[in-house]
């Protein structure tokens, strides 16, 4: 496999797992009043720089892997996309004013803003790879794709992201909230396999070495599932770590799943230039740097 390809799906994994526990978590606090939402509050804005710092990576190596499917979506789509920008710049400020204030109206605004992104990444998706409709939805001046697709991949993204947010939150939660996180990741789980029957019936399928992924995704999420029944009968209990562990691998492996249908639509690989260099040095400068910073960040905090 594609050094650049694994790059890409390691770090849009990483970008998920913030993205989901800021949509999940932004839906939590806005239904419930207790001490785990008050926590999770305070914590949304970090976690939500975090995801569009996260997100960068996979961006960069998304139009180095598909340029042409990419670039193209994105100007079809017009401004229609680019409001996803404005929509993040609201959703931002919104977590911030709803730590200020401790009221729920900003919650509802940042996650309206969330989810208008999420639908627009999947229409992005779906436009990438239906090029035989590109003259017709250019000569027609349309902004808006459908599909058939794009509904049920929401389906299974958004209650996994709440499975993604209780795996996370579980780690500080009290046994009470721990019972009810385990209660919340099964029906989430659940939900998002029934979108997954609705995508397949719509016409999503995997092939080739990618099923071998989907096998690992399906072990993965039993042994999750096992993990959070455990969990709610046993909350001090180890099985905190099974379902860290099982849905982490569930997160790599759907990444994987996910992006199988666009493998065969790769750009041709190059051989490896000077800018790999530049890109490791990058990597490892800014390891170190973000290292130092949470570091000291650490230390200010415990000398307060």
């Amino acid at each position: 496999m594609r050094l650049e390809l694994v790059l890409y799906l390691a770090t849009l994994a990483l970008h998920a797992a913030f993205v989901g526990y800021v949509v999940a978590g932004s839906t939590y606090v806005l239904v419930r009043r207790d001490a785990l939402a008050d926590q999770v509050r305070d914590r949304l804005p970090f976690m939500l720089g975090a995801g569009i710092t996260a997100g960068v990576a996979p961006l960069l190596f998304l139009q180095l892997l598909h340029q042409k499917r990419f670039y193209t979506a994105n100007l079809l789509l017009g401004p229609r996309w680019m409001a996803v920008v404005p929509a993040l710049i609201v959703g931002f400020y919104a977590l911030y004013l709803a730590k200020k204030l401790a009221r729920r109206w900003p919650l509802a605004v940042a996650l309206v803003c969330f989810l208008f992104v999420a639908y627009s990444w999947s229409e992005l998706h779906e436009l990438m790879m239906a090029d035989s409709q590109w003259r017709a939805f250019y000569a027609a001046g349309d902004r808006v794709f459908v599909a058939a697709t794009i509904a049920p991949r929401l389906a299974v993204l958004v209650p996994a992201m709440a499975t993604g947010f209780a795996t996370i939150a579980v780690w500080s939660a009290s046994a009470d909230d721990r019972r009810r996180l385990a209660a919340l990741a099964v029906l989430s789980r659940l939900v998002s396999l029934g979108g997954a029957v609705w995508l397949r019936a719509a016409g999503f399928s995997v092939s080739g070495p990618a099923l071998a992924w989907l096998v690992v995704l399906a072990a993965a999420v039993a042994v999750e599932l096992a993990g959070w029944v455990w969990l709610r009968q046993c909350p001090a209990g180890a099985g905190i770590t099974v379902v860290t562990a099982a849905g982490a691998g569930a997160l790599v492996a759907a990444v994987v799943v996910r992006e199988a249908p666009r493998f065969a639509v790769l750009e041709p690989a190059r051989p490896l230039g000077e800018g790999w260099l530049a890109f490791a040095l990058a990597f490892v400068l800014g390891a170190a740097a973000i290292g130092w910073i949470v570091r000291t960040a650490a230390g200010t905090r415990d000398s307060r």
